[in-house]
């Protein structure tokens, strides 16, 4: 009993030196796929209706010991520059207007921080809208992490949902190495990088949640959460099952209060403001 109850905390120690060890050494970026111009309604449901808005499009770079990692990768590259019309089609760009330079787009992004798109080992995808999985194909060499049920929904989209997955962003992507989740996942076993199921938006929408030394646990809520009226209450204007969307708002809130962390929102331009993008969280 003694040996088994000494081998117990032995494995706890290394296990809590293991967690306090990649956490030291984390660093996270939060950069910018440019802007969408929108309808306010679109985020918040009966709420600003008429109202046109420019949001960010938040993306997230993270450095981690066991590999460099993306969550999300912005509008596709060929929206660039005023080209929107081109590629998604004049009626999704009435809707939602792409405000991007190709400067914005992640693989510049990347280079500005230091790093190649080759020097990525896994992308972490909130969803495949066409805001956040655009640029998937410059990065076929990486493990693409994802809900299955997500994949399902973007190869197969309900009718009411196909404007917001542009099939040309993956077209060519089956043979990608996808790691198909089923629910909450501890990427690395560290409790640093956590994918969590917060469903609603899409069928197989997901949040980040990422544990650093300095700054503490981010949740990377993503279109779970589009803006602090949504948090506040004010369903979200686009949605999948509206339930489950404010359930999962619910559920982002009470990790982050149980562990005094901060959720950070997809399109927030108040919130994206006060933020750093000069030099890394950590």
């Amino acid at each position: 009993m003694k040996r088994g109850f000494v081998k117990g905390l032995l494995a706890s120690a290394l296990c809590a030196v293991s967690t306090f060890a990649a956490a030291q050494d984390i660093k996270l970026w939060q950069v910018s796929s440019g802007q969408l111009e929108l309808d306010k309604g679109w985020l918040t449901a009966m709420s600003g209706v008429g109202t046109k808005i420019k949001v960010p499009v938040a993306m997230y770079v993270i450095q981690h010991p066991r590999g460099l990692l993306l969550f999300d990768t912005g509008n596709n590259v060929a929206v660039s520059d005023g080209q929107c019309a081109n590629y998604w089609g004049q009626g999704l760009c009435g809707a939602f207007n792409a405000m991007q330079t190709r400067d914005e787009v992640i693989d510049r992004q990347l280079a500005k921080l230091g790093f190649k798109p080759e020097d990525v080992t896994h992308v972490i995808y909130s969803h495949f809208h066409l805001d956040h999985a655009g640029n998937i194909k410059l990065f076929p060499k990486a493990k693409h992490v994802v809900q299955k049920e997500e994949l399902r929904a973007a190869w197969w989209p309900e009718k009411f949902q196909r404007a917001a997955y542009v099939m040309k962003d993956y077209d060519t992507t089956r043979d990608y190495d996808f790691l198909q989740l089923n629910g909450d996942f501890d990427l690395f076993g560290d409790g640093s990088i956590v994918v969590l199921d917060t469903k609603g938006h899409t069928q197989g929408h997901q949040s980040l949640q990422v544990k650093l030394k300095n700054t503490g646990m981010l949740l990377l809520a993503a279109d779970a959460i589009y803006t602090a009226e949504n948090e506040a209450g004010v369903i979200p204007g686009i949605t999948w099952n509206t339930n489950l969307s404010m359930q999962s708002i619910d559920r982002l809130k009470q990790i982050r209060d149980a562990n005094r962390g901060q959720i950070w929102y997809s399109h927030d331009s108040k919130q994206y403001g006060e933020h750093n993008h000069d030099k890394p969280y950590d």
